[in-house]
């Protein structure tokens, strides 16, 4: 184990999948893209403005007034971050990122999810699947542009001209992983709702922000069902307990319920980091020993397999800590608490004991491991308004938001085909395909089994009434006269007609 290469890192990745979310949300849909367009050669440093657009005649202003020259300019470097994302994606300052109205403005960011999405399409290393991704996802974004995206599609066109935008070289498949049992059907599904998210007229008649939007819902919303379906040991998928809306009463069971739910589902990350740690330890036992920790006044020690080390440059060299050399003043007084050393002199440990006190120690520091790796989940919960609360609370949940909700209706009627589908029937889809549990049934009554928990049945009356509310806030619920529900496209609502 080398200390400063950043191996154990990588393979800690590996290991668990990711290393990281992807965040501000859209950088995951430019890095998704990335993986099939060439990305600006002009580099992430170029920020566009005004004086780019004027010196190659694409903008032409006429004005002779000095101050009403100035006020032009900015007023269209203000209009242009607006509707380019510049304002939405950037994260620094010496760093631009933009939305890909053509391709050509493609910039990329740190890949902390390794590449999942790509890897997440079957069959994606065969060169005939590769292609038609790249065309599909071309003809989706580029397909068609009006309005306010037709005049930024203009003008960059003249801007970038007619460069390169395909990539010809495909990446490597990563991510084995994704090929065992419990990921089966979520590349699957994913490979289903991408080609319909790009084929059907639901999304490709809507305008190229909304399209991008969904692109970016999609991605987001798949990184989670990766991480719900890591530890779904028992069954084919993994479930999550959802509420119908973020407005349920925190007090009420159902909602416990949720969080417990959130929190086990969470909980994979520290299970996978503690088996990963175990199996890096291996390699400074002697035949599964205890790994022994001295204490003195001054250090402390640990005796493996390779001799006598002092502790923080042991888990720098076994677990590639980010602990600094020089920090023992503030470090050691937290080791010997968790490690629970006050007045030992030594203290044998197995290796599960041993890092579990390493994690229960670091778990907290700004930048750890377990920290950067388990935001993946909240991070992109939160991009797409399906974890809350908003806040750094840690009781956090599931729960259906108007913008996700609209989503889903719309990615199921396109699969069904149809502008109107019955509620219950859209809510066993999302139960059976993405394991998202609404109602009360045998499903929900064994997650609840499983916790411990009791529910009154009101509150799973209430719960579906929160999520009928909500359909009916964003104008996807017809009320049929037999007290039964449809759901359909805010935009196809005025068009039904009961046979």
């Amino acid at each position: 184990m080398g200390t400063g290469d950043k191996v154990n890192e990588r393979e800690l990745a590996s290991y668990i999948g990711i290393s990281g979310p992807e965040t501000p949300r859209y950088l995951l849909v430019n890095n998704f893209l990335s993986e099939f367009f060439l990305e600006d050669k002009r580099g992430k440093e170029q920020q566009y403005r005004y004086k780019d657009f004027f010196d190659k005649k694409i903008l032409i202003c006429e004005e002779d007034d000095e101050q009403k020259k100035k006020q032009l300019e900015e007023s269209f470097n203000y209009f242009f971050q607006r509707f380019s994302g510049e304002d939405m994606i950037s994260f620094s300052e010496n760093s631009h990122h933009y939305f890909p109205l053509k391709p050509q403005m493609l910039r990329s960011a740190s890949y902390n999810l390794r590449h999942l999405l790509y890897c997440m399409i079957p069959g994606i290393e065969k060169e005939e699947v590769f292609c038609e991704v790249q065309n599909l996802l071309f003809e989706y974004l580029y397909g068609g542009a009006d309005g306010v995206s037709y005049l930024m599609s203009t003008i960059c066109e003249k801007y970038f001209g007619g460069d390169d935008w395909k990539r010809e070289e495909k990446r490597n498949y990563e991510l084995d992983m994704l090929k065992s049992g419990n990921f089966r059907n979520v590349r699957k599904n994913f490979r289903e709702d991408l080609y319909k998210l790009l084929k059907h007229r639901f999304f490709r008649n809507l305008d190229f922000y909304k399209r991008y939007d969904y692109l970016a819902t999609l991605l987001d919303f798949y990184v989670i069902q990766f991480v719900i379906n890591k530890k779904a040991i028992t069954s084919n998928r993994g479930y999550v307990l959802c509420q119908g809306s973020s407005h349920l009463s925190n007090g009420e069971a159902y909602h416990l319920a949720c969080v417990q739910n959130y929190s086990e589902i969470r909980f994979v990350f520290q299970t996978e980091l503690k088996e990963f740690y175990i199996k890096c330890l291996k390699e400074e036992q002697v035949d599964d020993q205890d790994i022994v920790v001295e204490n003195s006044d001054d250090e402390i020690f640990v005796i493996g397999k390779n001799g006598k080390k002092e502790m923080i440059q042991f888990v720098r060299q076994v677990f590639n800590s980010n602990f600094k050399l020089d920090a023992k003043p503030s470090l050691y007084p937290s080791i010997r608490k968790v490690f629970a050393l006050d007045g030992v002199k030594e203290k044998p440990y197995s290796a599960e004991e041993f890092v579990m006190c390493y994690i229960d120690m670091s778990k907290a520091r700004k930048g750890s491991a377990l920290s950067k790796i388990s935001s993946a989940l909240n991070t992109c919960g939160k991009d797409i308004e399906f974890v809350f609360p908003k806040t750094r609370s840690r009781h956090k949940y599931f729960a259906l938001s108007p913008s996700l909700l609209e989503f889903l209706v719309r990615l199921y009627l396109a699969k069904e085909e149809s502008t109107y589908a019955y509620l219950d029937n859209f809510l066993d889809s999302l139960q059976e395909k993405y394991g998202i549990c609404i109602q009360k049934n045998d499903q929900m009554d064994k997650m609840l089994k499983k916790m411990h928990m009791k529910v009154p049945f009101q509150e799973f009356r209430q719960n579906e009434q929160a999520l009928i509310d909500n359909l009916d806030e964003i104008n996807c619920l017809i009320r049929l006269s037999d007290s039964g529900y449809v759901v359909t496209l805010p935009e196809e609502k005025g068009e039904f007609t009961l046979l």
